[in-house]
């Protein structure tokens, strides 16, 4: 218990201290069976400080299913605040849990509904977080040398051109269009 609260306490410094300029808030969705699954489970809402930019949604806890250190947390970037996102981190952390679904780099998970209201994407992709670099990717080792990985929503036909060809593919092609992360119903690039 000991152990897990000193990386909880990491894992929270590590993400207020990067967005440290910036307004956090608990939005942890309190419905559903993740929080039987992953009992140390937080989700926090970074407010953007300029208008135009992200609100981040952003996960602790995820990793401490994976006791012997590392493990993942997860962030979704949004145009405007919903407390969906919360929900969806709730169940991205869920279904991480389980070690037939651990999720890295390059996978895909299918919501099964849009990520947030309005938008055609049902899809998230784990990726590396480049909108924020290696600076909020790797915690502390008090915080068990967790990885924050973004999940950057996505359609259904790029999760198939995922599938079929590569995720630096698709990453490529993501840079060549310019594509607006916080386009929350941008059209498909394949």
């Amino acid at each position: 218990m000991a152990d897990e609260n000193v990386r909880i306490v990491a894992l929270e410094n590590h993400m207020r201290g990067f967005w440290n300029e910036h307004l956090v808030e608990e939005a942890t969705w309190k419905s559903g069976p993740a929080l039987e699954r992953l009992p140390f489970f937080s989700s926090w809402r970074v407010l953007p400080e300029r208008a135009g930019e992200a609100w981040v949604y952003v996960t602790t806890g995820c990793s401490l299913v994976h006791t012997s250190g590392g493990g993942v947390e997860f962030f979704v970037m949004s145009p405007f605040a919903d407390e969906k996102h919360s929900e969806t981190l709730a169940m991205v952390g869920h279904y991480h849990s389980f070690q037939a679904h651990k999720l890295d780099v390059g996978s895909v998970v299918n919501l099964g509904r849009p990520w947030m209201r309005g938008s055609s994407m049902e899809h998230l992709l784990v990726s590396l977080p480049y909108p924020y670099g290696p600076d909020l990717e790797w915690a502390s080792q008090d915080a068990g040398r967790a990885r924050f990985l973004w999940l950057l929503p996505i359609h259904r036909s790029e999760a198939v051109f995922i599938k079929r060809r590569t995720l630096e593919e698709f990453e490529s092609l993501m840079d060549a269009r310019g594509v607006n992360v916080l386009d929350f119903n941008r059209e498909s690039i394949v």
